[in-house]
């Protein structure tokens, strides 16, 4: 008696897309590896999730870069740049602005930009806190970052004090990197959703509330002298 052989079930494998379309398929590595990046440090991530994360195979990453490292060097230097190209046009737009309406259409553009590309912040907050961040694959552009935005805010309020505007850009970024790429935890503590306008609301208010009186102070004083 022939006993009919079962059938299995073809499975298909992941899409793993031409690999001649090259920039096609690189930004789709990068795009994983952003997300990948956002939610771990580091360290603690792989070219095996970033593929799990694109659902490719893993495989395909090695034909376009060499290893983890030049994936994470990439990404920040891509972020990065994506905000100081974004904070130049900010500050052109604030210029000629009351302190008041500048900061508060600052932290306008801040959010928006957050709101649409929120892995930018989680990046640097998942790395800063690393025991040697000079270590990092990226972590020049990281000082890139902040060392160029603060030329760009000197040269665009060439009347502060450099050393006033150094404290202001620092203290600034820290608390504005916190409240966006650690936002869950900032608005559990005040019992809001991290994606609500009274989050961001509450924190426009709080960093004004902080910086505006500092800034209208120095602004008095260079006036009367």
């Amino acid at each position: 008696m022939n006993v009919p052989k079962k059938k299995t079930k073809k499975t298909t494998p992941k899409a793993t897309p031409n690999i001649g379309r090259g920039k096609e398929t690189r930004r789709m590595i990068l795009d994983a590896a952003i997300k990948v990046f956002a939610a771990h440090p580091y360290n603690a991530a792989s070219i095996r999730m970033i593929a799990t994360q694109g659902n490719f195979y893993h495989g395909l990453i090695r034909y376009h870069f060499p290893n983890k490292a030049s994936i994470f060097k990439t990404v920040v230097e891509e972020v990065n740049q994506k905000l100081l190209n974004a904070n130049k046009e900010w500050l052109s737009e604030i210029a000629k602005r009351s302190p008041e309406k500048a900061l508060a259409l600052y932290l306008d553009r801040l959010f928006d930009f957050y709101r649409t590309q929120p892995e930018a912040f989680r990046i640097f907050v998942q790395n800063i806190s690393h025991d040697e961040p000079s270590s990092l694959p990226g972590y020049i552009h990281m000082v890139n970052y902040v060392t160029s935005s603060q030329k760009e805010f000197e040269n665009t309020f060439k009347i502060l004090p450099k050393d006033m505007v150094r404290r202001f850009l620092t203290t600034f970024n820290v608390l504005a990197v916190n409240y966006m790429g650690a936002d869950k935890f900032y608005a559990e503590i005040q019992g809001l959703n991290p994606k609500s306008d009274e989050y961001f609301q509450w924190v426009k208010e709080t960093m004004v509330s902080i910086f505006l009186p500092k800034i209208n102070e120095i602004i008095n004083t260079i006036s009367s002298e």
